[in-house]
C-alpha cells in the first residue's frame, strides 16, 4: 500500500513538473515573439516614415519616382500582411496585456500606411486603387471570406492596395476614421475605396472587383 501511494506521488510530482515546464517554456516563446514582431512593427513604421518622406523630395507625378513610391508601397503591403497573420495567431491571443498593445500598434500602423497610399495615389495620378477594409473585431464567416477575397486580389495585381484594421477597437484613431465616414460598428465589414466610396455589409469578389473599377480604377485580376 505505501508502494502504491509513494508512486501515485511521484507521478503526480512528475505531472506537475512537466506542466510547469511546458507554461515556463510557452512563456518566453511568447515573450519573445511578441518582442520580434514589436520590432518588425518599428521597423515597418520606420519605412513608412521614409517612404513618407520620400514623397516630400519627389518631383510630383514623375513616372520614375511613381513607380519607385509603389513599388515601395507594394513591398511594404506584403509584409505588413504576414505580420498581421501572426498577431492573429491563438497562442499570442492568449497573452492579453502585450497582445492588446501590439495589436494598437499595428493598427497605427496599418491607418498610416493607408493614408499614404492615398497620397502616393493622388500624386501620381490615381494609378492606384486603395481599399481600407474595417472587420469587427469578433470575426465571423463574412470578415474572414471578405478579408481572404481582399488578399488573393491585391495578390493578383500590385496596384491594389489594401490595409485592414479591427473596427472594434477602443482607440480614438478608429472612432475618429468610422464617423468621418459615416460608418457605424454594426455594419461592420465595410470597405473604403480611393477614400471616397464607402460600402458596408459583405460584399463577394465579384462585386469587390465591380467597385473597384466603379469608384477607382479599374484593374485586370487575371494573372
Amino acid at each position: 500500500m505505501a508502494s502504491k501511494y509513494k508512486r501515485l506521488t511521484l507521478s503526480v510530482v512528475i505531472a506537475f513538473v512537466i506542466v510547469t515546464v511546458i507554461l515556463i517554456a510557452g512563456y518566453f516563446y511568447d515573450s519573445d515573439k511578441i518582442s520580434y514582431l514589436s520590432n518588425n512593427l518599428q521597423n515597418y513604421e520606420q519605412n513608412i516614415n521614409e517612404l513618407e518622406l520620400a514623397t516630400l523630395i519627389t518631383t510630383s507625378n514623375s513616372t520614375f519616382s511613381c513607380n519607385v513610391l509603389s513599388g515601395n508601397l507594394y513591398s511594404i503591403s506584403n509584409e505588413l500582411q504576414n505580420l498581421g497573420k501572426e498577431l492573429t495567431s491563438s497562442t499570442l491571443a492568449n497573452s492579453e496585456v502585450s497582445y492588446s498593445q501590439l495589436n494598437q500598434e499595428y493598427t497605427y500602423v496599418r491607418i498610416e500606411y493607408w493614408l499614404l497610399a492615398n497620397k502616393i495615389n493622388s500624386m501620381c495620378g490615381y494609378k492606384l486603387a486603395t481599399i481600407m477594409f474595417i472587420y469587427p473585431g469578433s470575426g465571423g464567416t463574412n470578415s474572414i471570406v471578405e478579408g481572404d477575397e481582399l488578399s488573393f486580389l491585391s495578390s493578383k495585381n500590385d496596384s491594389l492596395v489594401v490595409s485592414a484594421i479591427d473596427g472594434n477597437l477602443n482607440l480614438s484613431i478608429v472612432s475618429i476614421l468610422l464617423k468621418s465616414y459615416n460608418i457605424s460598428n454594426s455594419s461592420l465589414p465595410a470597405l473604403i475605396i480611393d477614400d471616397k466610396y464607402v460600402k458596408q455589409g459583405f460584399v463577394n469578389t465579384s462585386e469587390i472587383k465591380d467597385l473597384i473599377c466603379k469608384y477607382g480604377r479599374c484593374l485586370n485580376f487575371s494573372s
